[in-house]
């Protein structure tokens, strides 16, 4: 299968079926196109790969046929860098004409009664939207005033009920069809029955509860279809994007409400595993590790992730492995480094101030060069405020010590000496003799070092309340923890 967009890395995209269709048979007539190549591309989550390919002949009929699966779900059928149009696949015959000038509006089904009704709705609703939009294109008039702003807005609601309602028909008189499968996915919970509360922030939390709490009601997990058209995957995106709450304990207890309903068909399952897994390995949100490793070691194993091989496995979980020391809220693993005299052994857990601000970094580094400067510079305006810098280093050199010295870098400057690198027996000789241990020779595996610089925040306890910051959002959390205020700064 060639892809037409990336997949993203931890997951393989081969499929088992819902509705297989063997011997299909898909006919399309577009006046407009000859002596050329059709494809079909099929979803996968918000994904779209090539399926099959057709030559349309002289008479402007492409013919897709074999006796290979083709999964149901949403298919578009793509010419000349563009989907002309999209149909529905879970028939094993379809027979549509139509044109390039206006494939919609232009277009009959000949065979296929899930087209026939996915095209009533396009048409349909298509006009409606016409009229919705002129009165947007009003609204935003500088001549349209508030009264009428105030009516068109009230005709835009109408409008969406009307199509609410077209839809909740369709449902009605043909439930079994993959067309009503699709507007039920599509459907969001009602909260109007809450208007009754004069309070607005009680009616707007409880709204909200309503809303998250029923938000996946209309949904049905046991159908592998939904999955082949963008649908299941916006809503998961917008549940956990939009309403579970950015904290990673609320954030693990709705993935694992999430994934229980998934179980209901295993296609599901993996697909809901593999956007968490992903969507929260690569989240920007400081402390959203945890959920990635929640996710990892609790649902990402060798039961369950049935489409993963045992290596990928093992990568996945040894990542989290390594992630679950160093979260925000855990004690900070102790480091004892040497200092730049060579002199002292300097232990982590014996400094004696309320904030430790901890960095990992590497004189080599071209992004350590920019960011060290910056943190030393703004230490010297915190330093009296019982903060200390523990600064771990790659190398316990001179080019270290003299970057150290040029920018004035008050820290508790340490590395792993030189010698233990190229001498086994060195490092073992200064773990007999307490100086230093496993962990801190080893802290890039200890505090999983994989790029720098580092920089966490600690408290008195030494319990990590920051990670994953650069020089600008240290500045912005040491300073509020330290109830310092810009304004406070000017006048100091």
């Amino acid at each position: 299968m060639k892809k037409l967009l990336p997949i993203l890395f931890l997951l393989s995209l081969s499929t088992t079926v819902f509705g297989q269709k063997n011997n299909y048979s898909i006919k399309l007539k577009i006046d407009g196109l000859k002596n050329t190549d059709l494809f079909l591309i099929n979803y996968y989550g918000n994904q779209r790969y090539y399926n099959d390919t057709a030559k349309v002949n002289e008479k402007s009929i492409a013919h897709f046929t074999g006796t290979k699966t083709i999964e149901s779900g949403i298919y578009g059928v793509f010419h000349n860098g563009k989907i002309l149009f999209e149909i529905l696949v879970d028939e094993p015959v379809i027979e549509i004409e139509t044109d390039t000038l206006n494939p919609i509006k232009n277009m009959v089904v000949k065979k296929s009664e899930e087209n026939k009704l996915f095209l009533e709705h396009l048409l349909h609703v298509g006009k409606i939207q016409e009229n919705a939009t002129k009165l947007r294109e009003k609204y935003k008039q500088e001549t349209t005033s508030a009264e009428e702003k105030k009516e068109i807005e009230n005709q835009l609601a109408d409008i969406e009920k009307e199509i609410q309602n077209y839809r909740l028909s369709i449902i009605e008189k043909h439930p079994n069809t993959f067309v009503a499968a699709l507007f039920k996915a599509m459907k969001e919970p009602e909260t109007t029955a809450f208007d009754t509360i004069q309070n607005d922030s009680i009616l707007q939390y409880t709204r909200y509860q309503y809303y998250k709490k029923h938000f996946f009601d209309d949904i049905d997990f046991s159908d592998e279809r939904l999955i082949r058209s963008p649908l299941y995957h916006n809503k998961i995106e917008k549940y956990f994007t939009k309403l579970a709450y950015p904290n990673p304990d609320s954030i693990n207890a709705d993935i694992d409400w999430v994934v229980e309903k998934a179980r209901a068909n295993k296609e599901i399952f993996k697909y809901t595993i593999h956007y968490l897994i992903n969507h929260y390995e690569k989240s920007k949100i400081m402390g959203m590790d945890a959920v990635f490793a929640h996710i990892a070691l609790n649902y990402y194993t060798k039961e369950q992730a049935f489409w993963a091989d045992e290596k990928l496995i093992e990568k996945v979980q040894d990542k989290a492995r390594k992630l679950v020391p160093v979260l925000i809220g855990k004690t900070a693993i102790n480091l004892m480094l040497l200092d730049t005299a060579k002199q002292n052994w300097v232990n982590m857990h014996k400094i004696d101030k309320d904030y430790t601000i901890l960095i990992f970094w590497d004189p080599e580094c071209g992004h350590c060069k920019k960011e060290l400067p910056k943190i030393a510079e703004y230490y010297q305006t915190i330093k009296d405020k019982s903060v200390a810098v523990y600064a771990v280093s790659s190398d316990h050199n001179e080019a270290w010590k003299k970057f150290i010295r040029e920018n004035n870098m008050d820290f508790l400057n340490v590395a792993v000496p030189k010698e233990v690198y190229e001498d086994k027996q060195k490092a073992t000789e200064y773990i007999a003799k307490g100086y230093t241990d496993l962990k801190s020779l080893n802290y890039t595996t200890t505090y999983d070092v994989f790029t720098t610089p580092q920089i966490y925040l600690l408290d008195k306890d030494k319990t990590i309340i920051a990670k994953k910051l650069d020089s600008d959002l240290l500045k912005q959390v040491l300073n509020k923890e330290l109830g310092i205020t810009e304004d406070k700064k000017a006048t100091e």
